[in-house]
C-alpha cells in the first residue's frame, strides 16, 4: 500500500475520486484518467505550471489516496521525445489513452514533466483509470485536507 495525492478544486458536491471527460497531458478528450502525485507539494508544482496565478481565486482540496495494488511503471526510455513539450503533445495523449483503454492496469506511475528526469520513479506522478474494474478496490481515500495557493490561508 502506497500512498499518493491529488489536488481538486474545493466545490460543493464535488468527489474526491471524481473526474472529467477533459484531455490532459496523458488522455484524450472522451477519455477519463485521475491524475495524482508521489509527493503532496508535486500537485501544487503541477497545477501551478499549467493554470498560473488564477489558481489563487479557488479554494482547493489535497486528497490522500491509497493505492492498494501493485503499480506497474513506465519506462523512461519508452518517452516518446517530444513528452515534455507544451502544449502536451499527441503523443503522450495517445499512449496514456491506450493504455486506459485498454485496461492494462487500474494505476500507472509516468515521469512528471515539471522536474528533471533523473528524479524518476523517485518521484512521479501516477495515472489512475477509473474505469479499470479493479479501480473501486485499489484505490481508496485515506484523507483530505483543505489547502490554498494563497500564503495568509
Amino acid at each position: 500500500m502506497v500512498t499518493y495525492f491529488r489536488l481538486i478544486e474545493n466545490i460543493a458536491g464535488r468527489s474526491s475520486l471524481g473526474f472529467g471527460l477533459g484531455a490532459g497531458r496523458w488522455n484524450q478528450y472522451g477519455t477519463p484518467i485521475i491524475y495524482g502525485c508521489s509527493i503532496s507539494s508535486l500537485n501544487f508544482l503541477e497545477l501551478l505550471s499549467i493554470k498560473g496565478a488564477v489558481v489563487t481565486e479557488s479554494k482547493w482540496k489535497l486528497v490522500v489516496l491509497e493505492i492498494q495494488t501493485p503499480i506497474p511503471e513506465l519506462d523512461a526510455s519508452l518517452l516518446p521525445s517530444d513528452w515534455k513539450n507544451r502544449p502536451h503533445p499527441r503523443s503522450t495523449q495517445e499512449f496514456g489513452t491506450a493504455w486506459a483503454k485498454g485496461m492494462i492496469s487500474p494505476v500507472l506511475k509516468i515521469p512528471s514533466c515539471r522536474i528533471p528526469l533523473k528524479s524518476y520513479p523517485i518521484e512521479h506522478n501516477v495515472l489512475i483509470n477509473p474505469l479499470h474494474p479493479d479501480f473501486q478496490k485499489s484505490v481508496k481515500v485515506l484523507e483530505e485536507w483543505d489547502v490554498s495557493f494563497e500564503v495568509n490561508s
